[in-house]
Protein backbone atom coordinates (compact mmCIF):
# COMPACT_ATOMS: atom_id res chain seq x y z
CA UNK A 1 0.00 0.00 0.00
CA UNK A 2 1.57 3.42 -0.76
CA UNK A 3 2.70 5.62 2.31
CA UNK A 4 1.27 8.60 1.16
CA UNK A 5 -1.90 7.66 0.19
CA UNK A 6 -4.33 5.01 1.56
CA UNK A 7 -7.09 4.23 0.01
CA UNK A 8 -10.31 3.06 1.72
CA UNK A 9 -13.22 0.98 -0.21
CA UNK A 10 -16.36 1.11 1.61
CA UNK A 11 -19.57 -0.69 0.40
CA UNK A 12 -23.24 0.44 1.00
CA UNK A 13 -25.78 -2.11 1.80
CA UNK A 14 -29.63 -1.17 3.18
CA UNK A 15 -33.01 -1.56 2.58
CA UNK A 16 -35.47 0.80 0.59
CA UNK A 17 -35.42 4.45 2.10
CA UNK A 18 -33.04 3.46 5.01
CA UNK A 19 -30.44 6.41 4.35
CA UNK A 20 -28.40 4.37 2.64
CA UNK A 21 -26.96 6.79 -0.24
CA UNK A 22 -27.33 9.90 2.09
CA UNK A 23 -25.12 8.48 4.26
CA UNK A 24 -22.85 7.46 0.95
CA UNK A 25 -23.11 11.65 0.81
CA UNK A 26 -22.42 12.51 4.42
CA UNK A 27 -19.14 9.86 4.13
CA UNK A 28 -18.22 12.18 0.98
CA UNK A 29 -19.34 15.42 2.30
CA UNK A 30 -20.87 16.09 -0.68
CA UNK A 31 -24.31 15.04 -2.66
CA UNK A 32 -23.01 12.98 -4.70
CA UNK A 33 -25.89 9.78 -5.08
CA UNK A 34 -29.31 10.37 -5.69
CA UNK A 35 -31.03 10.32 -2.48
CA UNK A 36 -34.64 11.59 -1.87
CA UNK A 37 -38.21 10.42 -0.47
CA UNK A 38 -39.76 7.58 -2.78
CA UNK A 39 -42.11 4.88 -2.16
CA UNK A 40 -39.61 2.49 -3.28
CA UNK A 41 -36.17 2.17 -3.69
CA UNK A 42 -34.29 5.47 -5.78
CA UNK A 43 -31.28 3.49 -6.01
CA UNK A 44 -31.26 0.66 -9.47
CA UNK A 45 -27.62 -0.22 -10.00
CA UNK A 46 -24.27 0.50 -8.58
CA UNK A 47 -22.43 3.51 -8.34
CA UNK A 48 -18.92 4.14 -7.47
CA UNK A 49 -17.97 7.94 -6.27
CA UNK A 50 -14.38 8.91 -4.80
CA UNK A 51 -12.92 12.09 -2.81
CA UNK A 52 -9.48 12.58 -1.64
CA UNK A 53 -9.18 13.83 2.20
CA UNK A 54 -5.42 15.35 2.19
CA UNK A 55 -3.99 15.53 5.71
CA UNK A 56 -6.11 12.67 6.88
CA UNK A 57 -3.88 11.20 9.44
CA UNK A 58 -0.15 11.71 10.30
CA UNK A 59 2.39 8.43 10.57
CA UNK A 60 6.10 8.04 11.45
CA UNK A 61 5.41 12.71 11.05
CA UNK A 62 4.19 12.61 7.51
CA UNK A 63 0.74 13.88 6.58
CA UNK A 64 -1.08 10.48 4.90
CA UNK A 65 -4.03 11.08 2.31
CA UNK A 66 -7.00 9.25 1.82
CA UNK A 67 -8.59 8.24 -1.06
CA UNK A 68 -12.05 7.27 -0.21
CA UNK A 69 -14.51 5.20 -2.84
CA UNK A 70 -17.79 4.26 -1.82
CA UNK A 71 -19.93 1.85 -3.76
CA UNK A 72 -23.66 2.82 -3.75
CA UNK A 73 -25.94 -0.50 -4.46
CA UNK A 74 -29.59 -1.24 -5.10
CA UNK A 75 -31.23 -1.41 -1.97
CA UNK A 76 -33.02 -4.71 -1.10
CA UNK A 77 -35.33 -5.81 -1.05
CA UNK A 78 -36.03 -4.38 -4.40
CA UNK A 79 -39.42 -3.62 -5.74
CA UNK A 80 -38.51 -3.92 -9.28
CA UNK A 81 -35.27 -6.46 -8.89
CA UNK A 82 -34.82 -10.39 -6.82
CA UNK A 83 -32.29 -11.03 -5.01
CA UNK A 84 -29.84 -12.96 -7.04
CA UNK A 85 -29.90 -9.62 -9.90
CA UNK A 86 -29.08 -6.80 -6.89
CA UNK A 87 -26.28 -9.40 -5.82
CA UNK A 88 -25.35 -9.88 -9.54
CA UNK A 89 -25.41 -6.10 -9.90
CA UNK A 90 -23.17 -5.31 -6.53
CA UNK A 91 -20.25 -8.39 -7.38
CA UNK A 92 -19.95 -7.66 -10.96
CA UNK A 93 -19.52 -3.46 -10.14
CA UNK A 94 -17.29 -4.61 -7.40
CA UNK A 95 -14.81 -6.72 -9.84
CA UNK A 96 -15.27 -3.62 -12.73
CA UNK A 97 -14.68 -0.55 -10.24
CA UNK A 98 -13.87 -1.20 -6.76
CA UNK A 99 -10.28 -3.04 -7.33
CA UNK A 100 -9.32 -5.05 -4.61
CA UNK A 101 -12.85 -5.12 -3.57
CA UNK A 102 -14.08 -3.77 -0.13
CA UNK A 103 -12.37 -3.22 2.91
CA UNK A 104 -15.42 -2.07 4.99
CA UNK A 105 -19.46 -2.70 4.88
CA UNK A 106 -21.89 -0.16 5.70
CA UNK A 107 -24.60 -1.66 6.57
CA UNK A 108 -27.46 1.27 7.19
CA UNK A 109 -30.57 0.67 8.72
CA UNK A 110 -33.09 3.60 9.86
CA UNK A 111 -32.83 4.78 13.58
CA UNK A 112 -36.59 5.67 13.37
CA UNK A 113 -38.44 2.40 12.57
CA UNK A 114 -38.46 -0.84 14.44
CA UNK A 115 -35.95 -3.92 12.99
CA UNK A 116 -38.32 -5.85 10.97
CA UNK A 117 -38.51 -8.41 8.51
CA UNK A 118 -37.41 -6.45 5.71
CA UNK A 119 -34.14 -5.78 7.40
CA UNK A 120 -33.25 -9.70 8.16
CA UNK A 121 -34.05 -10.23 4.08
CA UNK A 122 -31.35 -7.39 4.00
CA UNK A 123 -29.08 -9.44 5.68
CA UNK A 124 -29.65 -12.27 2.88
CA UNK A 125 -27.54 -10.26 0.89
CA UNK A 126 -24.75 -11.19 2.57
CA UNK A 127 -25.34 -14.85 3.66
CA UNK A 128 -28.41 -17.43 3.29
CA UNK A 129 -29.21 -19.67 5.75
CA UNK A 130 -30.91 -23.41 4.30
CA UNK A 131 -32.01 -26.49 6.56
CA UNK A 132 -30.31 -24.78 10.03
CA UNK A 133 -26.75 -24.38 8.01
CA UNK A 134 -25.00 -21.50 7.35
CA UNK A 135 -23.85 -20.86 3.55
CA UNK A 136 -22.39 -17.80 3.06
CA UNK A 137 -23.00 -16.09 -0.13
CA UNK A 138 -22.29 -12.66 -1.54
CA UNK A 139 -19.63 -11.21 0.81
CA UNK A 140 -17.81 -14.42 2.32
CA UNK A 141 -17.38 -15.59 5.99
CA UNK A 142 -15.70 -12.65 7.07
CA UNK A 143 -18.31 -10.02 6.39
CA UNK A 144 -19.07 -9.46 9.90
CA UNK A 145 -15.87 -8.42 11.06
CA UNK A 146 -15.48 -6.01 8.38
CA UNK A 147 -19.09 -4.60 8.87
CA UNK A 148 -20.32 -1.17 10.56
CA UNK A 149 -24.06 -1.23 11.51
CA UNK A 150 -25.14 2.69 10.50
CA UNK A 151 -28.04 3.85 12.13
CA UNK A 152 -29.79 6.68 10.06
CA UNK A 153 -32.29 9.34 10.61
CA UNK A 154 -30.72 9.75 14.45
CA UNK A 155 -32.09 13.23 14.57
CA UNK A 156 -35.20 11.35 15.15
CA UNK A 157 -34.04 10.06 18.57
CA UNK A 158 -32.98 13.70 19.45
CA UNK A 159 -36.46 15.16 18.53
CA UNK A 160 -37.75 12.12 20.97
CA UNK A 161 -35.60 12.85 24.08
CA UNK A 162 -33.64 9.35 23.37
CA UNK A 163 -30.49 8.75 23.98
CA UNK A 164 -28.37 5.76 21.70
CA UNK A 165 -27.98 4.23 25.12
CA UNK A 166 -31.35 3.58 25.30
CA UNK A 167 -31.86 3.01 21.90
CA UNK A 168 -30.33 -0.02 21.92
CA UNK A 169 -31.34 -0.97 25.48
CA UNK A 170 -34.34 -1.27 24.29
CA UNK A 171 -34.36 -2.68 20.59
CA UNK A 172 -35.76 -6.09 19.68
CA UNK A 173 -34.18 -9.19 19.92
CA UNK A 174 -32.91 -9.39 16.64
CA UNK A 175 -31.30 -6.15 16.67
CA UNK A 176 -29.31 -7.18 19.39
CA UNK A 177 -28.39 -10.10 17.91
CA UNK A 178 -27.12 -8.83 14.93
CA UNK A 179 -25.38 -5.91 16.76
CA UNK A 180 -23.64 -8.83 18.72
CA UNK A 181 -22.65 -10.32 15.78
CA UNK A 182 -20.78 -7.17 14.49
CA UNK A 183 -19.30 -6.76 18.02
CA UNK A 184 -21.63 -3.96 18.77
CA UNK A 185 -19.75 -1.57 16.34
CA UNK A 186 -22.26 0.93 15.20
CA UNK A 187 -22.87 4.53 14.19
CA UNK A 188 -25.70 6.66 14.76
CA UNK A 189 -25.97 9.55 11.76
CA UNK A 190 -28.32 12.82 10.91
CA UNK A 191 -28.06 12.59 7.41
CA UNK A 192 -30.47 15.59 7.13
CA UNK A 193 -27.56 18.27 8.04
CA UNK A 194 -26.36 20.62 5.96
CA UNK A 195 -22.76 20.80 6.95
CA UNK A 196 -22.24 17.33 6.07
CA UNK A 197 -18.66 17.27 6.55
CA UNK A 198 -19.44 17.40 10.35
CA UNK A 199 -21.09 14.14 10.53
CA UNK A 200 -19.41 12.26 7.90
CA UNK A 201 -15.87 12.99 9.56
CA UNK A 202 -16.51 10.49 12.71
CA UNK A 203 -18.38 7.71 10.71
CA UNK A 204 -15.42 7.84 7.86
CA UNK A 205 -12.95 7.61 11.19
CA UNK A 206 -15.06 4.15 12.45
CA UNK A 207 -14.87 2.95 8.89
CA UNK A 208 -11.35 3.49 8.73
CA UNK A 209 -10.56 2.12 12.24
CA UNK A 210 -12.28 -1.46 11.21
CA UNK A 211 -10.49 -1.25 8.41
CA UNK A 212 -6.65 -1.05 9.78
CA UNK A 213 -7.95 -3.42 12.43
CA UNK A 214 -8.52 -5.55 9.72
CA UNK A 215 -4.65 -4.92 8.04
CA UNK A 216 -6.58 -3.44 5.26
CA UNK A 217 -7.87 -6.73 3.89
CA UNK A 218 -10.19 -6.61 1.01
CA UNK A 219 -13.46 -9.11 1.29
CA UNK A 220 -13.23 -11.31 -1.28
CA UNK A 221 -17.14 -11.23 -2.86
CA UNK A 222 -18.50 -14.98 -4.14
Amino acid sequence: MDAEVLRLNVLLLGRPQSGKSATGNTLLGSWEFPSRFSPGAVTQECQLCCRMFPGFMRRQGSEVALRLQVLDTPAYPHCLLSLEEVKEEISGSVERVLDPGPHVVALVLRADVPFCEEDCELIQLAENEDDGALHVDLLGPAWRSHTLLVLSRSDSLDRAGVSGEEYLRQASGAFQTLLQSLEHRHHFVDNSTAWLHTEGRPLLEKLFSIARHNKYKALQLR
